[in-house]
């Protein structure tokens, strides 16, 4: 290589919530190169194997460059006009003759991480205008999200922790030394607890696994999983006994109703159904009573769980508690430069407004969970799901009960994909519309913006061109063009005045909105100072002039998406600030500790009897994210992922042994692999990761075992069985 030729280029990595910052250095269009940014201001030069593997993912011949369609005559490469049209009109035929909920959308995990997507898909669903919209949110972190509504009376309301101040971090259900964090973005994990160590303070991590992160801990708890919310009520109660309450500053109704709900529940009862002994909660309500900047952070382990809800609220209702909500050193609110025109204060809650015609479970935030799919196409009458257009996902494999989903699928009278490679949905799909590689998009984190451990302006532009094949923004675009008009492709005169017409009302909202920072402005004085050119960099720049950090178009310095692409660094926006007030969208600007639906989960809670046998939990690995990523070039060579893992004690008594091949197995199915036995895991509790498909732990889960709130689906705390096979896996 003659390296006078090579150039580099900036790439924020999309593949998971660390959001690393990368260089890419280029010989031509060829990706030679990929190294950690040690200058950006956000990862800090952090860099795992996931992002390293871009340009294998990029150059990946699996990977899907052109439309196809399957009909009778099998699987074909179309062009994409014909792609588009036989979408578009199979879509709106359907919907013609059954009605628009007749058509559902699901919308996969890596649309989190690409704007262009996650803003497109919102315009097809909002052309589509069905109640049927599902997401991988309701496998993932609902309870989360239903939490902060009933609180907060705001789902996006989830605090991050304040990793630069506190003193004492107490993690349940999370790994972030292997994650980078989830719902909460945090690189060089590793190097922020040895800082935090460095200044006195300590880390206690609840896990029935001994994971990554456990092992930089001061503490580990090994509880059963799915008993995080007897432990939160435990030490919320021995708090109170100390004379720890809710600090008045605080906004909030409802305490006494919480705390006498609560006090039901005595620290032996917690102890029992936990399986650890009383005086280790005794300790851990004491460090926390005595720590100056303590701060409670709960991730996936503590929402794909029977309780998912109920452990998510009383996370914050510890740190209420502790007074470490909205607080430094405590669990804090950040903020991403981009903004959307402020929402009205609610006077009803996003929840319930409309259910599941089969099961009855509610829509939470607008979507229905995500177990109900598979009977809502089943299922006969008005509003059977007779067709699917889904994004970036793949619901076949990262679903409970998969088998009987896969078929439900096959069923279809249509489905649309939107991805980069042939999973096994999109091995279903009508018509599969390829994406773009990681290399082909500008990147900014429009999702996951206010969950960073810093306030950071990033944005990156494209490091490579799509050539003659749409971005996904377009794609959107001329996938709703296609629906409304049965068919027909839009010219690209067409396409850019619908583009307009979304700008100009992004633009209105922000002008009728008194606390954004045009209110009041003309719109067209506005619009003919919006750039870039075209796509959905001009909603972008918008959101971001407009927002508390924005130029405000000319009337003051400022933030511009221009001036953040000059900057790949990125550009520091200030401390994580107090705001709890912003947040708080409720009428009467309290929190609400007594929603009825958590008092009903306490009692609910406290009828369940202490779990017996095995039961399942999953287990995160640094070189895959979810079902993404398998068999890319570099990543699981050498590396044996797909493993079960037992505890020695628990192998011995059932005549396993270190790498014999078992059958883990439920009611619902079984998957076969071969086993690890030591003592990482708790007794009674065996581990394996999400998203293999030659061992695909979603076939032993129910899909009615769900978390009752949310509907989230249950995948820790699955009771299995476990027995050594003859065959090797």
């Amino acid at each position: 290589m003659n390296t006078t030729s090579t150039t580099t280029a900036y790439r924020i990595c999309p593949i998971c919530e660390a959001g690393c910052g990368l260089k890419v250095t280029l010989d031509g269009t060829q990706v030679v190169h990929i190294r950690g940014n040690h200058d950006d201001r956000f990862s800090e030069g952090h860099l795992c194997p996931k992002g390293v593997a871009l340009a294998g993912l990029h150059e990946d011949p699996r990977r899907v460059r052109e439309p196809l369609v399957r009909d009778a005559s099998g699987r074909r490469v179309v062009s994409w006009d014909e792609a588009f049209t036989k979408a578009g009109r199979r879509l709106a035929d359907i919907r013609s003759r059954y009605g628009a909920d007749a058509v559902a959308t699901y919308i996969g995990n890596p649309t989190a991480h690409n704007v262009g997507l996650s803003m497109g898909l919102g315009i097809v669903a909002g052309t589509l205008a069905s109640r049927n919209l599902y997401s991988a949110v309701s496998v993932d972190q609902l309870p989360k999200n239903l939490a902060a509504e009933l609180m907060f009376g705001n789902d996006m309301a989830i605090p991050v922790p304040d990793i630069l101040h506190t003193d004492c971090l107490l993690m349940l259900g999370a790994n972030p030394a292997v994650s980078n964090g989830s719902l909460w973005m945090v690189p060089k994990f590793r190097e922020k607890v040895r800082d935090l160590h460095a200044r006195g303070g300590s880390l206690i991590v609840v896990d029935p696994r001994r994971t990554e992160t456990a092992r930089l801990a001061d503490a580990h708890l090994a509880i059963r999983p799915g008993t995080d919310a007897w432990l939160l009520m435990a030490l919320i109660n021995r708090l109170s006994e100390r004379g720890l309450r809710v600090p008045s500053r605080y906004r909030v109704r409802g305490t006494d109703e919480l705390f006498r709900a609560i006090s039901a529940a005595d620290m032996h009862e917690a102890a029992v159904h936990c399986g650890v002994r009383a005086q280790v909660i005794e300790d851990l309500a004491t460090r926390l009573a005595e720590a100056k900047h303590p701060v409670i952070y709960g991730r996936i382990g503590t929402t794909l769980q029977a309780f998912g809800t109920l452990t998510s609220f009383l996370v914050e209702v510890l740190n209420l508690q502790l007074g470490a909500l909205d607080t430094t050193g405590g669990a804090m609110f950040g903020e991403q430069p981009f903004t959307q025109p402020r929402s009205p204060l609610r006077h009803e809650l996003e929840y319930g407004r409309w259910r599941s015609r089969v099961s009855g479970r509610p829509e939470v935030g607008g979507q229905l969970p995500v177990a109900c799919l598979v009977e809502k196409i089943e299922t006969p009458g008005e509003g059977q799901i007779r067709a699917l257009v889904y994004f970036a996902g793949n619901p076949v494999l990262s679903n409970p009960d998969s088998e009987r989903l896969r078929k439900a699928l096959s069923s279809l009278e249509c489905i649309v994909a939107v991805d980069i490679f042939e999973t096994e949905t999109a091995e279903l799909a009508h018509v599969l519309l390829p994406g773009t590689s990681p290399f082909e998009e500008g990147h900014y984190e429009h999702y996951l913006g206010t969950y960073g451990w810093k306030n950071v302006a990033r944005y990156t532009p494209p490091v490579l061109p799509s050539n003659d094949r749409p971005d996904e923004w377009s794609l959107c675009l001329q996938l709703a063009h296609g629906v409304k008009t049965a068919g027909q492709v839009a010219s690209a005169a067409e396409l850019a005045a619908f583009e307009d017409e979304l700008v100009a009302g992004l633009v209105r909202r922000h002008v009728d909105d008194p606390e954004s920072a045009i209110h009041g402005r003309d719109v067209q004085e506005i619009l003919g100072k919006v750039g870039p050119a075209r796509g959905v960099e001009r909603l972008l720049d918008v959101g971001i002039r407009s927002g508390r950090e924005g130029d405000a178009f000319g009337a003051r310095d400022g933030l511009t998406l221009e001036r953040m692409a000059a900057t790949p660094d990125g550009i520091e926006t200030g401390s994580l600030r107090s705001r709890l007030a912003e947040v708080v969208r409720h009428t009467d600007g309290q929190l609400d500790l007594a929603p009825p639906l958590i008092l009903t989960e306490i009692h609910r809670l406290r009828a369940t009897r202490p779990a017996e046998g095995l039961v399942l939990t999953g287990r995160r690995n640094i070189r895959t994210n979810n079902s993404w990523l398998h068999g890319v070039p570099g990543l699981e060579k050498g590396v044996e992922l797909c493993v079960v893992e037992l505890h020695e004690d628990d192998a011995r008594e059932r005549g396993i042994e270190g790498g014999d091949s078992v059958c883990v197995f439920t009611s619902t199915g079984e998957l076969v692999a071969k086993v690890n036995t030591g003592t990482d895991l708790a007794r009674g509790v065996i581990a394996f990761p999400h998203g293999f498909v030659r061992a695909n732990y979603n076939v032993l889960a129910p899909v009615d075992f769900v978390d009752e709130p949310s509907g989230t689906s249950v995948l820790n705390g699955i009771a299995v069985e476990v027995e050594r096979i003859a065959q090797p896996a």
